[in-house]
């Protein structure tokens, strides 16, 4: 199920930036997490959170780069008392920002909680990702809704 959600999120970046004009034919790849990075992970209270999303993301087929983006994501959501359902989007978005788009840290941030934000209020995962990018890039919510209406696919 996982990896089914990152592959239709990607999906939908993909489409946005083809319908946006913009070429993704060499995606970025996210940092790889280094041992202190894991242990830090592991430390954290959430850590069965990460823990979880981590080992099915990889038994998933998902690389460890991204699982750890995408179950750091995930516990990082849960602690700040998000629902899992918003969580999982937040970190599959997250995700994709990292692996498919190579974003900064404050880029993918923006990106990841805009699209989870349109999927929790129904949108589609089409113009959560236009809507996505926009917000990431600076736009208001508003400019951004309009944005995402004109050019969600």
């Amino acid at each position: 199920m996982l990896k089914r959600l990152l592959v239709l999120m990607g999906e939908a970046e993909a489409a946005c930036w083809r319908a946006i004009g913009l070429d993704i034919s060499s995606p970025g790849v996210c940092e790889k997490p280094t041992r202190e990075d894991y242990e830090r992970a592991i430390d954290n209270p959430g850590h069965m959170d990460f823990g979880v999303v981590y080992t099915y993301a990889v038994f998933e087929g998902i690389s460890e780069e991204s699982a750890f983006a995408l179950g750091s994501a995930y516990a990082a959501k849960i602690a700040e008392g998000m629902s899992k359902a918003y969580s999982l989007f937040y970190a599959a978005a997250y995700c994709i920002a990292c692996s498919l788009i190579g974003a900064s840290e404050q880029w993918a941030r923006a990106y990841a909680g805009a699209c989870a934000h349109a999927i929790a209020v129904r949108e589609s995962r089409w113009f959560a990702a236009v809507y996505g990018h926009a917000v990431a890039d600076g736009a208001s919510p508003e400019d951004a809704r309009a944005f995402a209406r004109r050019y969600a696919v």
